[in-house]
């Protein structure tokens, strides 16, 4: 089976979802809570100074914007309107056109996104993607997403942990599959390195000459020229 992994923000899409989303929220449900983005951007700032890692970073923006309990109703209208709105008008040329041809040619198309799953499979299932790998949250017994995230954030090792997981759900062998990666980000390392092929997405300077190192292929999705 061939299987082709799509790494989400600024691979699928051009601009990153999360931070996006969070005020896309708080603007249409509570809009008081946009006084809290000044202290976002200062737990953003202590994120990329080592403080803590991106797990409680991204818990505490969900619960300054969001609040600690969702409703299931509000956030999926939240959710079907944002994806409409700010997600599908925002696709790269070069990964619809990468897409379409995985699609084209029978594989398996799988995002293994660091994005909250409540708003990563909607994406998903929009852009006709067979599975969504993606980060978590707790479900309450009264069916409220909660803040907290549920088990690991899906980044780093731990996405391609989850990856590994899903083809374990999914009684997919590796030996019997080729694999595809595409991402924007080093962070995707582990998964890279474990596929057949790896296709680092508009990389920068420094990133291309990791990709020589590692012997990844380079794709240009922001015009859909490809190499």
């Amino acid at each position: 089976m061939n299987i082709a992994i799509y790494d989400l923000d600024k691979t699928i899409t051009r601009r990153p979802t999360f931070t996006r989303f969070l005020l896309y929220y708080a603007r249409r449900t509570a809009p008081f809570r946009l006084v809290g983005l000044p202290i976002w951007i200062m737990a953003l700032i202590g994120y990329r100074i080592g403080l803590y890692g991106r797990k409680p970073l991204k818990q505490f923006g969900i619960s300054i914007f969001m609040g600690r309990n969702l409703d299931a109703d509000i956030l999926a209208k939240m959710v079907a309107d944002f994806v409409s709105e700010a997600v599908l008008t925002d696709i790269q040329p070069g990964a619809a056109k990468s897409i379409e041809n995985d699609r084209s040619q029978n594989q398996k198309l799988v995002i293994a996104t660091a994005a909250p799953a409540f708003y990563a499979n909607e994406i998903g299932g929009r852009m006709g993607f067979d599975a969504v790998v993606a980060t978590r949250h707790r479900l309450r017994p009264d069916g409220k997403t909660c803040h907290f995230i549920d088990g690991e954030n899906c980044y780093g090792p731990e996405k391609l942990k989850m990856v590994r997981a899903w083809f374990a759900a999914e009684g997919l062998k590796r030996e019997d599959c080729h694999v595809s990666v595409y991402s924007d980000h080093a962070s995707d390392a582990p998964l890279m390195d474990w596929a057949d092929a790896a296709y680092l997405v508009n990389p920068s300077g420094k990133l291309r000459l990791l990709a020589a190192q590692k012997n990844w292929q380079v794709r240009d999705f922001s015009s859909g020229k490809g190499h």
